[in-house]
């Protein structure tokens, strides 16, 4: 007997099956495992895997206000995992003051020039790097953009004269400033455009000036930038303004590669806003509607789930606009607009904006720990974007892509959002449980929620029917 038999005679031929079949079963496990944690990636499914689509504006928007670069590169694979396929920066240019208190974050917002690098958030190399890493998570890196206006020299008198140590570039030149005055009146165009908002007002319509604009938002481009927001976009100037000015088509005309950036401005809804005509040039921020979204789920008085069915955009179509339940903004001006609010009802919010077609949802990151500015600026924020909640109707979001939308208000509490018959999103924002029974596209079977306390739907012969607990968001996907 060779030594090849004696094996076989002590090793039964059976058992060498046994052994492959049981690593077979494993390595398919693991890459099972892999498949559904998204590391292995399928554009055609990215309702199975979670994953993030391929175009920016089919994805929903995390702002990531205050956050440093650094910060935001280490929780770029939470990012990813929960559903968010940009993120937005606080504005990447130098600044006036090296302030870190959360409450001065109006600092970010009075840049000294054109240029990457912010004592607060970090250098322009960590910029780059932020978004090299971005790139292999598949995430987009919207960089926020002063444009209007440069730092001011200080309160009353010297709001709007620049800060001493502006660019001197911009200081010699004064072609490249409006009349040092703010606006008295904010439905005289002309005062809109050319006066200032409590800073120093730069004159965009000058060409000199739009090239140091063109040649910063390139850099920023070239370093990995995907999009743009722009600051008070409002206050600048369109080509048939009776002030005119070309910035809009000769800067965004001149950016690298911009068929693929995803720009959108500020466009204040109210008084000379010319909301529409913005519309032609950039997606556009959709002020009203976040407004009626908060009242809608609660914020300020009795739930009205049909007021959020309206985009109140003067007629702009849905996938110009970005919409949230809150902005900055709102929560950190003095007025106070949405900084009562309640995590649940900023998650009932969410439900609406994330699981609606056509716009492209913005989740505002509130600075974290208690009080209204407890972190620092260049701190992460609040955890709230973590929230397995929002995970799901962020994925939803993801996922239905394309598809139409119906929306149907079941009393003043309970809202349906359906998509095409791929999906279905329910909120009940009323303080009792929610007996839930709607007409539906969705094919014939049982659904289990893929949030939290969503519950289990059932479809029969195109009825939806189920219970819904109150505060509660259900995630229907087939």
């Amino acid at each position: 007997m060779n030594e090849t038999q004696e094996q076989e005679k002590k090793v039964p031929r059976w058992a060498f099956a046994l052994v492959g079949a049981i690593l077979l079963l494993v390595l398919l496990s693991v890459i099972y495992a892999g498949f559904m944690s998204g590391r292995i990636s399928s554009d055609a499914d990215a309702d199975a895997l979670g994953g993030l689509p391929e175009k920016t504006e089919d994805g929903v928007i995390f702002h990531a206000w205050n956050w440093s670069f650094d910060a935001i590169r280490a929780k770029l694979p939470e990012l990813a995992e929960a559903g968010f396929k940009s993120v937005q920066t606080s504005p990447v240019q130098p600044n006036k003051e090296p302030l870190t208190d959360g409450s001065q974050w109006w600092i970010l917002y009075q840049p000294t020039g054109f240029g990457i690098g912010s004592s607060q958030l970090g250098t322009r190399e960590q910029f780059r790097q932020l978004c090299e890493e971005a790139e292999k998570h598949g995430i987009s890196i919207i960089v926020d953009v002063v444009a209007n206006h440069m730092g001011n020299a200080g309160g009353g008198e010297l709001a709007h004269q620049p800060a001493k140590n502006v660019d001197p570039e911009l200081l010699a030149n004064p072609d490249f400033w409006h009349e040092a005055k703010g606006v008295l009146d904010w439905n005289a165009r002309g005062q809109v455009t050319q006066w200032g908002i409590g800073l120093p007002d730069l004159n965009t319509a000058n060409e000199a000036l739009q090239d140091k604009v063109i040649a910063f938002l390139n850099d920023a481009v070239a370093l990995g930038a995907d999009g743009f927001r722009f600051d008070a976009a409002k206050h600048i100037e369109l080509p048939d303004d009776r002030t005119p000015s070309n910035f809009w088509p000769r800067v965004l005309g001149s950016l690298e590669g911009k068929d693929r950036l995803f720009l959108y401005g500020e466009v204040l809804q109210g008084g000379a806003d010319r909301y529409p005509s913005y519309a032609e040039f950039l997606h556009l921020t959709a002020s009203r509607y976040g407004e009626a979204v908060r009242h809608a789920v609660g914020f300020g008085g009795a739930p009205d789930v049909a007021l959020a069915e309206d985009f109140k955009a003067s007629g702009v179509d849905p996938s110009k606009l970005v919409t949230w339940v809150e902005s900055h903004d709102t929560y950190a001006n003095d007025s106070e607009e949405s900084t009562a609010m309640t995590d649940a009802q900023l998650k009932l919010g969410w439900a609406i904006v994330a699981s609606r077609a056509g716009s492209n949802p913005l989740f505002f990151n509130r600075p974290a720990g208690g009080g209204k500015f407890a972190a620092r600026i260049g701190e992460p924020g609040s955890e709230l974007w973590l929230d397995p909640d929002v995970a799901a109707l962020n994925r939803f979001h993801n996922a239905m892509a394309g598809e139409g939308e119906r929306l149907m208000a079941l009393g003043p509490d309970v809202l349906l959002i359906e998509r095409g018959e791929k999906g279905a999103v329910l909120l009940n924002a009323g303080a009792s449980a929610a007996e839930v029974e709607a007409e539906t596209a969705l094919p014939s079977g049982s659904y289990k929620s893929k949030s939290s306390g969503g519950g289990t739907f059932s479809v029969t012969s195109g009825k939806l029917a189920g219970s819904l607990a109150p505060g509660a968001i259900a995630v229907l996907q087939r």
